[in-house]
């Protein structure tokens, strides 16, 4: 037997490997398989941005050389690089780790319209990329920026459309007989003028084309000089204006400023490209039109700047502008005319206080604040020569003390019938609706009182009934009481039950005391003794009746 057993295990064994080397290959196939199936779903569902990349353009529209500032989000990469029109123009742009960047692109020289930028990262997904569209309008360019009359400048256009023909130059809307201009690929272009023979000032140069309207082309500012110009060109003396110059030589020193030819300005220098700029204030001087002059070294003598024109308006300022009654006040008042004669006011009322303007138009005199109701007030000077000003006045009184509480005590007991009279009435009443006219005056459910805080007339009271402390909702207000007590009428309907009052004071002028302390009281029908004589009292009349009638009885029957 061992034979036979020793032939049949090796056959055993050999299928035994055989098999297991035939699982194992099936199982990599089906693995490769799986694999092959499932990577699809594992690309889809693999780590990648959630939102696209977007992009933000401030402006969105300008000229050729305006600079954009370029807004992204959502990118996922390390550094960014900015297409215009597909052409880089930009590269190594720093991503934040938040997927956010920022750049300032100034616009390149192209032609007029829609122009496409886009932003792309490192990351080379589809998403991290994204494009906003710029308009670019037509622009010009004038150099130099001031001149004299015949003086040749240049004009430089952008933004026009590609081989844009027949390009024409406007001085003050009007078109010129220079030769027209043709702009290149880029839209851009270039032109020569010689100044005409003009006014001295603010000039302005436009443009057009075939393509063109001139109504799309800013247009740009041009200084015939000598020239100067003053802003503001009106206000009261003080007033601080700003004055401009131009078409001096450069660095032109000794500039002076004079006001109705007296200096009081001097040492000025021109700048490099013969302008200046400084600043002074309108001295003391009557109402109306005053002359500033502006002249330089023998360069410029006087008569070679064109005068500039102010208007002086009147003016009255207030020490303090803020007080009570009584409270002197200093006013100051300038731009009138030379001697004029002026009234005072305070609001409507006229002052008994004379005043009179000197040489330059000014004056200053005192008043007293009289009384008066409201916080804000007018001062007003009129002059005999119809010229006027006005200032506000502050009054800025001491706020009333808080009222003290008199009556009713705190805890109190209030009747709504307080007498078998009230009883009786308010029965009839109920049974018969009749009115309080069958009354002489109205009847009182209770009088409530408190101290004065002020003469009469000055303040006035809120009065205030809650059945809360807090008077959240309060249910019986009364304001604008003239007198420091008020009598409830009983028509205002309080029901039985415990409520608190208080009282605040306001005087003319607005201001507020505080609340006063509250104070508690309790609302009862009618007292025990009341409620007896009410119910004693009617069956005592009806016993006096009966009595009465029986009396009667028998006196009529002894009769008999």
């Amino acid at each position: 037997m061992l034979p036979s057993m020793r032939s049949i295990t090796p056959h055993f064994t050999f299928q035994d490997n055989r098999k297991k080397r035939l699982m194992h290959s099936k199982g990599l196939f089906a693995a490769l398989a799986l694999t092959i199936i499932l990577m699809p779903l594992l690309l889809l569902v693999s780590p990648a941005p959630v939102h696209a990349a977007s992009v933000t353009l401030n402006p969105t529209s300008g000229t050729v050389g305006t600079s954009v500032l370029i807004s992204g989000e959502g990118f996922v990469g390390h550094l960014a690089i900015i297409h215009w029109d597909g052409q880089e123009v930009a590269t190594d742009i720093p991503i934040s780790e938040t997927g956010g960047l920022t750049y300032k692109l100034d616009i390149p020289h192209t032609c007029k319209g829609n122009h496409i930028i886009e932003v792309t990262d490192d990351s080379h997904w589809s998403g991290s990329s994204a494009s906003s569209t710029f308009t670019v309008l037509p622009g010009i360019k004038v150099f130099p920026r001031v001149g004299r009359e015949g003086t040749r400048i240049t004009i430089t256009g952008s933004g026009f459309a590609a081989n844009e023909e027949g390009i024409g130059i406007t001085w003050d809307g009007n078109t010129t007989s220079s030769s027209p201009s043709t702009a290149d690929m880029s839209g851009k272009w270039h032109a020569s003028l010689n100044i005409p023979e003009t006014t001295r000032g603010e000039h302005f140069i436009g443009a057009f084309g075939n393509s063109t309207k001139a109504s799309e082309v800013a247009e740009a500012l041009f200084i015939v000089s000598y020239w100067a110009k003053a802003e503001p060109v009106s206000g009261p003396v003080g007033t601080e204006i700003a004055i401009d110059g131009f078409g001096f030589r450069i660095g032109e020193d000794g500039l002076t400023i004079t006001y109705d030819g007296k200096i009081i300005k001097c040492n000025i220098v021109a700048e490099s490209d013969g302008t200046f700029s400084t600043t002074l204030n309108i001295p003391p001087s009557t109402q109306g039109y005053h002359t500033i002059g502006i002249y330089g070294s023998s360069f410029t003598p006087k008569g070679n700047v064109p005068d500039i024109d102010f208007e002086v308006t009147p003016q009255i300022k207030l020490q303090p502008v803020s007080g009570n009654k009584g409270t002197k006040v200093a006013v100051a008042g300038s731009g009138f005319a030379k001697n004029e004669a002026i009234t005072i006011s305070f609001d409507e009322m006229a002052l008994a206080i004379a005043a009179v303007a000197d040489d330059a138009g000014s004056f200053s005199t005192i008043l007293e604040v009289p009384q008066s109701k409201g916080k804000e007030h007018t001062i007003s000077a009129t002059g005999s020569n119809n010229n006027s000003a006005q200032a506000g006045f502050i009054t800025e009184k001491t706020p009333p003390s808080a009222p003290q509480l008199l009556s009713p005590e705190q805890g109190d007991k209030l009747e709504i019938f307080s007498s078998v009279g009230d009883v009786v009435i308010g029965t009839v009443k109920c049974l018969f609706r009749i009115t309080d006219s069958l009354q002489s005056s109205k009847p009182v459910l209770a009088t409530f009182d408190w101290t004065d805080v002020a003469e009469s007339g000055d303040v006035s009271y809120v009065f205030q009934v809650a059945n809360t402390d807090d008077f959240s909702s309060p249910i019986l207000v009364k304001e604008n009481l003239a007198d420091s007590e008020y009598a409830v009428p009983k028509e205002d309907a309080l029901t039985s039950g415990s409520y608190s009052w208080r009282i605040k004071a306001i005087d003319y002028v607005g201001n507020e005391s505080p609340w006063s302390e509250v104070r508690e009281f309790e609302l009862i029908p009618m007292s025990t003794l009341v409620l007896i004589l009410s119910l004693a009292i009617p069956v005592l009349f009806i016993a006096v009746v009966v009595a009465l009638g029986i009396l009667t009885w028998r006196a009529e029957r002894s009769k008999l």
